[in-house]
């Protein structure tokens, strides 16, 4: 629960960041009648972040056109049998350009990663696609935040410094996340379990899937010691089962030496 304080100063940053999005806005749109709701939203399923924005812009609905027609009584039958489904009722242009849900009368969504205090005009511009004055995201965005965001992960996890130990570790989790990004995209973007592999195939499976489920434990290649060669080794040969642990190095000691 918030406490006075607390829900005076939400509903600040939620006007706060309405207005950012009203800027992006074209006034003819507004004066239509489009709304912003924004609200912070807590996740809790795994891996989301605690705290985020949610944003809504709900464009007016259209006009509806209704054609009035003459009926005999003799054609009144004729008339019933003839009906067909009303158009949709739309804009003759999209009131934002290339956006759809502005022709229909729609609803636009997105999400910001962070609570509403910390979400700045940047944030708000990087959520909205280029049909809002500013807007910047796209297709290449997305895709670069995620790459991102998951290379940061990968650090943070595994390690960030230079060693050979923390360099290594950081390829044998990319070699890991390749192989489950292609059964990822063979078993039509759907996600398993959290914290569970991927179900095998259906017996109706074709032989190269089957190849490539077999290829999923072997994550890397590593050269053994003295240069004798390649071993291909799966990540429980090479690190063990259980909890794995990664070797950093310890200032103090190689102040020392």
């Amino acid at each position: 629960m918030f406490s006075a304080n607390e829900n005076i100063l939400l509903r600040q940053h939620k006007r706060r960041v309405i207005e950012y999005i009203d800027s992006t806005i074209p006034d003819n749109a507004l004066e239509l009648g489009t709304t912003v709701m924004v609200m912070q939203v807590s996740c809790r399923q795994p891996g989301c972040v605690p705290l985020e924005t949610a944003i809504t812009v709900v464009f007016p609905k259209p006009p509806t056109k209704k054609k009035k027609k003459k009926r005999s009584s003799k054609d009144i039958g004729i008339v019933q049998q003839q009906q067909t489904k009303d158009e949709i009722p739309a804009f003759p242009q999209p009131l934002l350009p290339d956006l759809e849900e502005s022709r229909i009368g729609g609803s636009f969504k997105t999400r910001i990663l962070k609570p509403l205090s910390d979400v700045t005009l940047d944030d708000v511009l990087e959520a909205l696609p280029p049909s809002f004055k500013g807007g910047r995201r796209t297709t290449e965005s997305l895709c670069l935040k995620a790459r991102d965001m998951t290379f940061a992960q990968i650090g943070q996890l595994v390690g960030n410094d230079d060693t050979e130990d923390s360099k290594e570790g950081r390829r044998l989790v990319a070699e890991y996340l390749k192989v489950c990004l292609e059964e990822y995209v063979e078993r039509g973007c759907v996600a398993p379990e959290w914290g569970e592999n991927f179900d095998p195939f259906d017996s109706e499976e074709k032989k190269e899937d089957r190849t490539q489920r077999e290829e999923t434990d072997t994550y890397a290649k590593k050269e053994t010691p003295g240069g004798k060669g390649n071993d291909n080794a799966s990540m429980d040969d090479m690190w063990g089962k259980g909890n794995f642990v990664f070797r950093r190095p310890d200032e103090e000691n190689e102040d020392g030496k």
